[in-house]
């Protein structure tokens, strides 16, 4: 199952800012994998408060319509793990336990892969290339590749 991140999220349902080429490269990204892989994606409860907070800060409105949009897509387009929060802080700790002391690792992306495993998501879409390389070390496919700071945080990931 293919796992979407709030950047994934916010790429899919929000216009680009035209001003904003990464933005626009994004669209362009979620639009072609999408119309190749028209497969249901997961996502979690941990995702989705960020994601909408991110909707409120990109559009600069209270309820923007397509946040309304997207919670429209639950168990639809869009399946919500519903998440054992127990299950959730145990995987979170065994993640920490075999990277944290290799390299700062963020909490919160600790909290997405930890998720997205327990979500039985195998892939996951993602543009945060630190959210990405744990990711990988943590036995996910990632879409997209990684780029040269995934790389060089992989690197760090995987030093023993």
């Amino acid at each position: 199952m293919n796992f979407a991140d709030t950047n994934w999220l916010a790429a899919l349902h929000l216009e680009p800012d035209p001003a904003k080429p990464d933005a626009v490269q994004h669209r362009a990204i979620v639009e072609r994998y999408m119309r190749k892989h028209n497969a249901q994606l997961a996502t979690s409860h941990v995702v989705l408060p960020e994601a909408r907070n991110v909707f409120s800060n990109i559009t600069g409105e209270r309820l923007p319509s397509e946040w309304t949009d997207l919670e429209a897509d639950f168990d639809g387009k869009l399946f919500v793990d519903p998440m054992n929060w127990h299950l959730l802080r145990r995987e979170c700790e065994a993640i920490s336990s075999r990277h944290a002391w290799r390299t700062v690792v963020g909490t919160f992306d600790v909290a997405i892969v930890a998720s997205a495993k327990l979500a039985g998501g195998k892939t996951l879409l993602s543009f945060d290339e630190k959210l990405k390389a744990l990711a990988t070390v943590e036995g996910l496919v990632i879409f997209p590749a990684l780029k040269s700071e995934g790389q060089a945080m992989l690197h760090q990931l995987k030093r023993h």
